[in-house]
């Protein structure tokens, strides 16, 4: 009876061992998958397969054995990895902003704690970026030179809606001709990668007011409340000047306390004007160096702006700049006013 159980017990002791090296293989099986497999890319926003994309782009690679993904390359360039974004068959990812693009070799390349793959992807050419442009006013047939970045390709230049001989062009520089008739107009560029535009406009070659008084310009004026950085209503930048007239035929005031402006190299006054709502359009006045029998007379439309250029024969033909005056003039004691870039031109 006793070699019975002895027989018995060895029997249950060697199934035990058994099962222990069965789930033990079984459990090293699972914990090692195999390397990765990459089948394809797909948008985020629909399931469509796509072999390129851009750059600071999200994009899923689907495949299989994927969960414990520890690098994922594009063109060489790591991307950052969220853990939540990885399963075992996908992974959620954003191309590195400087992910290269030219002459590569166009490839993913996933990284896991069991292996490599790769599958094909091409970076298409990021968008244009421009950083800044030089000189900000000229005329026509003058050269600019613009610089910034991934000008590869290039198409053409407008200015608005103008566009300009180029002269010369590179990654990071344009050179071009300014076109006929323009007074004021944003620089855009096109590329096979978009269209960057600039963020200054073209058109001045003295500034008075950008977002603030340029040096040696004073703060002055009679019968109004002056804001001289509003940001309420902006044509461009941050800020604006804020006129509340308060007094009938009450003036708006800056002068200049700097070396002379001799105005013969100049044509016009530049300045751009806004009307609030609900003031209606009013008329005021402008009025260079005192002389109010030679001053311009104009309405400012309500709820919009209006880009004004004013030759100096319109103020009395200056030879110098000294002063400028925005004279409310119908008499209405409570017309309010946003103006912004002003300027030589």
């Amino acid at each position: 009876m006793k070699r019975i159980i002895h027989l018995h017990t060895a029997t249950i002791i060697l199934s035990l061992c058994c099962l222990w090296i069965c789930f033990g293989t079984s459990c090293e099986k699972d914990d090692n998958p195999g390397p990765p497999i990459l089948e394809r890319v797909r948008l985020i926003a629909k399931d469509s397969t796509t072999s390129l994309g851009y750059t600071s782009n999200m994009y899923a690679i689907i495949g299989q054995n994927l969960g414990t993904t520890v690098k994922v390359s594009f063109n060489g360039v790591a991307a950052y990895l969220n853990p939540t974004l990885i399963t075992d068959n996908n992974i959620i990812v954003t191309v590195p902003k400087d992910a290269p693009w030219k002459d590569q070799p166009d490839k993913i390349t996933v990284e896991t704690m069991f292996g490599t793959a790769d599958i094909d992807f091409k970076i298409q050419q990021p968008g244009p970026e421009i950083d800044n442009f030089d000189p900000k006013a000229a005329g026509e047939g003058d050269i600019v030179t613009i610089t910034g970045e991934v000008f590869d390709g290039l198409e053409r230049v407008m200015f608005d809606s103008t566009e300009a001989e180029v002269v010369s062009s590179s990654s990071t520089e344009i050179k071009v001709k300014v076109p006929a008739g323009i007074v004021q107009a944003f620089i855009h560029v096109f590329t096979p990668g978009g269209v960057a535009t600039s963020a200054a406009a073209f058109g001045f070659k003295y500034v008075v007011y950008d977002d603030d008084l340029a040096g040696s310009w004073w703060k002055g004026g009679w019968g109004n409340i002056t804001t001289w950085n509003s940001a309420e209503v902006v044509k461009r930048g941050a800020s604006s000047i804020k006129i509340e007239y308060t007094g009938a035929w009450s003036g708006f005031q800056t002068g200049y306390s700097g070396a002379e402006i001799n105005l013969s190299e100049y044509a016009a006054i530049k300045l751009s004007v806004y009307g609030a709502i609900g003031g209606g359009n009013r008329k005021v006045k402008l009025v260079v160096n005192g002389n109010y029998d030679g001053g311009y007379e104009f309405m400012v439309n309500e709820g919009e702006w209006q880009d004004l250029t004013i030759p100096l024969n319109a103020v009395g033909s200056p030879a110098t700049l000294q002063e400028i005056v925005i004279q409310e003039f119908e008499g209405n004691a409570t017309t309010k006013i946003y103006v912004d870039d002003i300027g030589l031109i």
